[in-house]
């Protein structure tokens, strides 16, 4: 029975220093000196490019989008809104920015996804060379367009953009929290497995392709992490993601705390479900055929969600001091080791990219963090979400 025990504490302890490691190594590789610090040459010409914008009842935001984004616009790119099931003045304020507008009414059951497919059936009339993927919410400034769409070009891939995500100016120090795990996340991982040459994950808005790539794409169908799936789907076709350090997209939290509690639902139900079932699969592949790229993108999808990997680190610690105590008291110094690498890579690369004063007072709010996350992760194992729900305006 012992040894059932510390079989069982190993393989725990094991996974939660590979998650840990793989963070470590990635934050410590964002902050490397002598790296790649752009994306590699671009064309002087930006390529034909359509910015299309699935947008649903987002007359309170698509305005001040499209009014950036007009500003920013590259010469040879357009804009195409897709109004799905819209029952506000979406369509109307779109086209008085000077937008093509296509207006669709469905079941709405797939959501964004759909409002993707409908305005590229769209785009086969005239079909550009390249298209940006921008959500309604989202400000895209200082030359972030043209990045992406000439990278998407040049590599003939698909690229993703840093994706910040600020906290609401009225928000709780959770969400000051949540804006920097996100930044972790969506741009200093990402960042580092740049400077080290390898693929990431698509992470929303802010990402572009080669047209006759996300023409006939999947659009990650199945799952409700649809970018994180898309991005597998793309790679099992030979098409990695690289990202754009240059392209920044910027969107904001919602300040309501249901709202904001149901958005991480659907973002981490369907992350922990590629964790657990398609990033096995996909290391096992890059394994067996020793592809650096699925290896990569493997490790990376492993990770859990950092409040769920601190709750298995403290689960782990339980169980390897009862192990130290009966057996054997290395799984402990992993775990402990882990944890220390863990979090000073961590907490430097937050000072390095937030500053010092935003990256202590969200600290503070780390205890209530995890305990906001506990019924997400509940309802996981009991209510899994399994539907792609808009995440509601404040």
């Amino acid at each position: 029975m012992d040894i059932i025990f510390y079989i069982l504490v190993c393989l725990l302890v094991g996974y939660v220093c590979l998650s840990m490691w793989i963070v470590t190594i990635e934050a410590l590789a964002a902050m490397s000196f002598g790296h790649r610090e752009a994306s590699d040459s671009q064309p002087e010409q930006t390529p034909k490019t359509v910015v299309l914008m699935p947008a649903h009842n987002e007359e309170s935001e698509i305005g001040h989008t499209l009014e950036v984004l007009a500003r920013d616009l590259p010469s040879n790119c357009r804009l195409l809104c897709v109004a799905h099931n819209c029952s506000d003045a979406t369509a109307d304020i779109a086209r008085g920015f000077g937008a093509e507008v296509i207006e669709v009414n469905d079941a709405g059951a797939g959501g964004k996804p759909d409002a993707l497919k409908a305005g590229l059936r769209w785009l086969d009339a005239d079909p550009p060379e390249v298209v940006v993927i921008i959500d309604a919410d989202c400000t895209v400034t200082g030359g972030s367009l043209r990045a992406l769409a000439t990278q998407a070009k040049c590599l003939n891939r698909p690229v993703m953009g840093a994706y910040f995500f600020a906290a609401p100016e009225q928000g709780r120090q959770v969400a000051k929290l949540s804006s920097l795990a996100i930044m972790l996340k969506n741009v200093i991982r990402p960042l580092g497995l740049y400077r080290l040459g390898l693929p990431c994950l698509l992470n929303g808005s802010g990402s572009a392709y080669p047209f006759n790539l996300i023409r006939y794409a999947q659009h990650g169908e199945g799952s409700i992490a649809e970018d994180y799936q898309l991005s597998v789907d793309l790679l099992n076709l030979g098409y990695p993601t690289t990202f754009v350090p240059e392209a920044r997209v910027d969107g904001r939290l919602p300040a309501r705390e249901g709202t904001a509690q149901k958005q991480r639902r659907r973002w981490e139900h369907g992350h922990l479900y590629l964790s657990f079932l398609t990033a096995p699969r996909l290391l096992w592949a890059g394994l067996i055929g020793l592809d650096r790229n699925r290896i990569a993108l493997g490790l990376e999808l492993l990770v859990p969600p950092l409040a769920y990997l601190g709750l298995l680190w403290l689960i782990a610690l339980i169980m390897a001091i009862a192990s130290a105590l009966i057996l054997n008291a290395l799984p402990l110094f992993m775990l402990v080791a882990s944890a220390i690498a863990f979090s000073a890579a961590i907490l430097v690369s937050w000072l390095k990219f937030a500053g010092f004063d935003m990256t202590f007072a969200a600290l503070a709010a780390v205890p209530g963090y995890i305990i906001w996350k506990l019924p997400i992760y509940r309802d996981f194992f009991i209510s899994r979400e399994t539907r792609w729900i808009k995440t509601e305006r404040d």
